[in-house]
């Protein structure tokens, strides 16, 4: 299913011709360039897709609702497919599995966090201040900040509230930057108390990035669904998402992941997994931060925003394996025994010697 740069870009070209009239048609969620469906199958066609809340028979469209077959010679694809973001400060995400809702003293990647006004949702990196070199959480905006005044400084918890972390012992950061249109991200400073890996649960690294490219195999590490497995179906993707109390934004730089066959679950996102970080599986560098999921369907296919997009806006990079915080001070230790004491100590461990030999040999 390789396609070549030349073919992308051209499809690329003829997209953003059409992109701005389109997304405001009624009843489009998305559009995209991707792999072409026939038969509820995929095709290894490229295509310019066009995400619909309901596919409609010919007969019942109107002039506003239709689309060509082609365009400049490139496929045309309607896909029927209505997307949302999974964690909110009302909707209650699914119960953590494998005890991802748990505080943790050492806290790996993929378990549950958030602020007052969120859920919960997941960790997705370990991430560094470009000015600073201040080590940083990334999730998302409705993860971290959840709140159209938010300020900065608000409290990061983990676990997110709704697994208990609501005492102060539980703040792990403190939010910094973020970003909702044209991406839904943020980033909080950690306060130090406790430690965060750049590791998943699995034990997985994720400390290097790559950009998202068509056919990738996928997968990543979340609060709700765990290590799921994907298949990157579609890229380039603009999608329109309703945030309660805030509006609707036109979120870019998007790509799609769809399940792949007999993959590990059959859920590829539900609420509570955002902010999770989606890895290309044979470098085993990062590609995006999921943020949204399709609604009403199983298997659920999920959104996330290419990556390198992400760091760049809220300037910061990946941390790698070596950046650790400088080390401690050794602690003084306790003056040494004497003499006296040392030959006392070496005596009495030679009568304890012989008599454990002693009794052993008796029984």
């Amino acid at each position: 299913m390789a396609v070549s740069p030349e073919e992308l870009d051209r499809a690329e070209a003829v997209l953003e011709s059409v992109r701005k009239d389109w997304l405001k048609k009624p009843g489009v969620t998305g559009v995209d360039l991707g792999f072409k469906w026939k038969g509820g199958q995929m095709t290894d066609t490229l295509s310019i897709r066009v995400h619909v809340a309901r596919k409609k028979l010919n007969i019942e469209l109107n002039e506003m609702e239709l689309f060509p077959t082609e365009i400049q010679g490139i496929p045309v694809d309607v896909i029927e497919a209505s997307y949302a973001a999974q964690t909110s400060a009302t909707s209650k995400p699914e119960m953590a599995v494998e005890g991802r809702g748990k505080r943790y003293d050492e806290i790996p990647l993929g378990v549950s966090v958030g602020s007052r006004y969120a859920t919960a949702g997941t960790l997705g990196a370990k991430v560094i201040d470009q000015a600073t070199g201040a080590e940083m959480i990334l999730s998302n905006w409705h993860v971290l900040a959840g709140q159209k005044n938010v300020k900065p400084g608000l409290p990061i918890w983990q676990p997110g509230w709704i697994d208990g972390g609501t005492r102060v012992e539980n703040t792990i950061a403190e939010l910094s930057r973020w970003v909702l249109g044209p991406y839904d991200a943020a980033v909080a400073r950690i306060n130090g108390a406790r430690k965060v890996k750049n590791e998943t649960v699995e034990g997985r690294p994720i400390t290097k990035v790559t950009v998202p490219k068509l056919g990738m195999r996928v997968w990543k590490s979340g609060r709700s669904t765990g290590l799921t497995e994907g298949f990157v179906d579609g890229i380039r993707m603009t999608a329109p998402i309703l945030y309660p109390g805030v509006g609707t934004r036109f979120l870019e730089g998007v790509f799609r992941i769809i399940p792949r066959p007999r993959s590990i679950r059959d859920e590829m996102s539900i609420g509570g997994d955002s902010g999770s970080v989606w890895v290309d599986e044979e470098s085993g560098a990062a590609i995006g931060l999921h943020f949204a999921g399709e609604t009403g369907n199983s298997p659920e296919h999920a959104l996330a925003h290419d990556i390198n997009l992400i760091l760049d806006h809220l300037r910061v990079k990946m941390a790698s394996r070596s950046s650790r915080r400088a080390p401690r001070p050794a602690p003084r230790r306790a003056p040494g025994p004497t003499t006296r004491n040392r030959r006392s100590d070496s005596f009495w461990r030679w009568v304890s010697f012989y008599m454990q030999k002693w009794f052993v040999v008796k029984k």
